[in-house]
This record gives C-alpha cells, structure tokens and sequence, in this order.
C-alpha cells in the first residue's frame, strides 16, 4: 500500500513540473517551427527537383548492400551454427569414444617399415 501512495505523490509532484514545462515549449515551440517549416520550403523543393535522381540511385545501392549483408550473415549464422555443432556435439563424442577405445585397448596396429 506504502508503495502505491508513494506511486501517485511521485506522480503528482511530476506532473506539476512536466504540464507548464510541456505548455511553454507549446507556446514557444510551435510558432517558431511553424516559421522554420515555411522557410524550408524553398529548400526542399530544390532538394526533391536536383536530389530525386541522387535518391533513387542511393536506393538502389542500398538495396543491393541490404541483400549482399543478408547473404552474408546468413552465411557467417550458418559457419556460426556448423562451429558450435562441431564443438558441443561432435568433439565430446569424439573424445569418448577416444578414450573409451583408449581403455578398453582395441586392437593396435602394427607398423611394417
């Protein structure tokens, strides 16, 4: 219950500092990107005329760069999954078997010079 009540004064306290800060920068803000906006305008229309072509082109390189990391971290998760496979399933069974041969003394091969 102790916590709850903290909750709501905390939030009460917060809300007294965060609705005036909230309304001057409504006040201040607003009008001033308002002016901002109207003087980018002429801005962006140039930008979207000359920068249209520039656009499409860094698009399509995009693209092409978006695919080629796709194949490639599909490739490296791949290498990635194959290394792990290798190192908790196949060594450990390896190795027992290894040593379980190791122990039991199979049969030694005999080297003929």
């Amino acid at each position: 219950m102790f916590a709850l009540a903290k909750f709501l004064f905390v939030s009460a306290v917060t809300l007294v500092f965060v609705i005036p800060a909230a309304l001057v920068l409504a006040v201040v803000g607003l009008p001033i990107a308002a002016v901002l906006g109207v003087l980018a305008l002429p801005v962006l229309i140039v930008l979207f005329i000359v920068g249209l072509p520039v656009l499409l082109v860094l698009l399509v390189v995009g693209a092409v760069v978006g695919v080629l990391f796709g194949v490639l971290g599909a490739f490296v998760g791949l290498t990635v999954a194959a290394i792990k496979l290798v190192l908790f399933a196949v060594l450990p069974i390896a190795l027992v078997a290894w040593l379980f041969m190791r122990l039991v003394g199979g049969r030694r091969r005999a080297y003929s010079a």
